[in-house]
């Protein structure tokens, strides 16, 4: 008998393999069928002269693969889904002098095939930029080293990545203008710089405490009331003073935070309940004292937590003092503050040649849970061969070399899956020498996509079919992937390794501490 946490009670849709010796036996938990009709939600299973089953393993409706060893035959088993993550977005790490340093994930609006609403498929947008701050990063044999993996259960379609040199004044910090939106039109790219920002004069949440201190103390905070469908909350608000009256000119909230991603089964769960996503929306309060909503999305944190810019110049009414941003997804913040720099600070950009790119396994690093929910954190070094991850079956870029498919935004993707990823090597010998009291950021680029087993993701149990930059939906019924000779040629010549998805493999955590 199967409960389930995360997937539905009864855990109808849940795969069962059977291991016990050299017998092997599949069954699936159906559903209902036909007029009145059930059928039942336990299986009976024959092991002959079997006195256990050596493995019993479960992949739930949400992609979560469970094993349960030796597993006794004289008597009934009931099995209660593991509390666990299924999906990650593709995970940054950076050489900082002593180890790889985790950076944030990545492209996390780049999801295809996620369920938004009856009939409705999301819109990717594969484009991310993430800084790198100079406090983080350090050579390595005379180039600056990443570690771009997926360390959970997606399949990763990688388009390009660049880096770049942010070099600006050093009273001057620097962010790009990234968020992740709902829907187009999505942040264009362009650097913030940013002088003197300061924090709220005041904050307050739903309830009227007081959270100022939590921010200046850069602290996460979230009172609010959880659903039962994942990254759901009851609405929940943050009231911020900005300090001063708005008299135009530019203003911005430069937001620090992270999210508890939903799930296509959430959002579907959610719907069959009558509640939809709301986007963090903003309202100003007028001069009666009423809250007039002034921006529909203003966008959140796209995953681990990172900084996000909310351009607010031009959106409120003169006088405004007072804003709120209401949502009811599980966002949690931990730093707001208030820019109003005109944007004619000096900053120079210069891209670094990416000497060599190579695709292998590299395992599962450790995880650890940290607060708030979605806080994910990773010891690169710290890694297991093996983990509780299933893998989408289909054909994947080859191991090795991989720098040519990466120099260009043009379809050419290096695939890549489940414990794999990219070691990316950039030179920065060419890099301009800084003038006196300026320092160096950088910015790092994804362009790609992923595809999560979820449920309710479209076609999420195997590869194909593969994203394009111009195929607006996905799936793309109607169109087709470009199979020019150019493109014919990357899938003959990369995209040479299959996988099943049904290799024999543990799905057991067993890490190896480096010595």
């Amino acid at each position: 008998m199967l409960k389930g946490l995360n997937d539905n009670k009864s855990g109808i849709g849940t795969k069962i393999e059977v291991f016990a010796g050299a017998n092997r036996q599949k069954f699936e938990i159906a559903g209902s069928s036909g007029y009145l009709g059930q059928n039942s939600t336990e299986i009976t299973v024959g092991l002959g002269q079997e006195k256990q089953a050596d493995v019993v393993r479960m992949l739930w409706p949400t992609g979560i693969v469970q094993d349960e060893v030796e597993v006794p035959a004289d008597h009934q088993q009931a099995y209660t889904e593991i509390d666990r993550r299924g999906s990650s977005c593709p995970t940054l790490f950076v050489w900082d002098g002593r180890r790889f340093h985790l950076v944030s994930d990545l492209l996390g609006a780049g999801v295809v095939g996620h369920w938004v609403g009856r009939g409705q498929r999301n819109i990717a947008r594969p484009t991310e930029y993430v800084k790198v701050d100079r406090n983080m990063i350090r050579e390595k044999d005379g180039k600056l080293s990443f570690r771009l993996m997926e360390p959970m259960e997606e399949v990763v379609y990688l388009d390009r990545v660049r880096l770049l040199a942010v070099d600006h004044a050093s009273d001057v910090d620097v962010y790009p203008n990234e968020y992740f939106a709902s829907n187009p039109p999505y942040p264009t790219f362009k650097v913030i710089g940013s002088r003197n920002a300061t924090p709220p004069a005041g904050a307050w949440d739903e309830h009227g405490h007081n959270v100022l201190p939590d921010l200046l103390a850069h602290r996460y905070f979230g009172d609010f009331d959880l659903l039962p469908f994942k990254g759901f909350t009851k609405p929940h608000s943050l009231e911020l003073d900005l300090g001063e009256p708005y008299r135009g000119g530019p203003l911005r909230l430069l937001m620090h935070g992270e999210i508890e991603y939903f799930t296509a089964t959430g959002m579907y769960a959610a719907d069959q309940a009558g509640i939809q996503a709301t986007a963090p929306y903003v309202e100003a309060m007028d001069a009666k004292g009423k809250w007039v909503r002034v921006i529909d999305d203003m966008g959140f944190p796209a995953g681990l937590p990172r900084m996000t810019v909310a351009d607010l110049s031009g959106k409120l009414l003169p006088g405004t003092q007072h804003i709120r941003i209401s949502t009811n997804l599980q966002i949690y913040w931990d730093n707001i503050l208030i820019d109003r720099t005109p944007q004619d600070v000096s900053v120079r950009l210069a891209p670094l040649s990416l000497r060599s790119a190579d695709l292998h396994f590299h395992g599962y690093p450790r995880q650890i849970e940290d607060q708030p929910p979605g806080n994910v954190k990773y010891v690169y070094e710290e890694v297991s061969s093996t983990g509780p991850y299933a893998r989408q079956a289909g054909t994947y870029t080859r191991y090795g070399d991989v720098r040519e498919l990466l120099a260009d935004f043009d379809d050419r993707l290096v695939v890549f899956g489940s414990g794999e990823e990219v070691a990316l090597e950039f030179d920065p010998t060419s890099l301009p020498t800084l003038p006196k009291g300026w320092v160096r950021d950088y910015f790092f680029l994804a362009n790609g996509y992923e595809k999560d087993m979820d449920f309710y993701a479209a076609e999420g149990n195997t590869v194909d079919p593969v994203p394009f930059r111009a195929m607006q939906t996905y799936p793309y019924p109607g169109k087709s992937f470009p199979l020019d000779d150019e493109h014919l040629n990357y899938f003959l010549i990369y995209n040479t390794r299959h996988v099943s998805g049904n290799e024999p493999r543990g799905y057991r955590y067993e890490y190896q501490t480096p010595k």
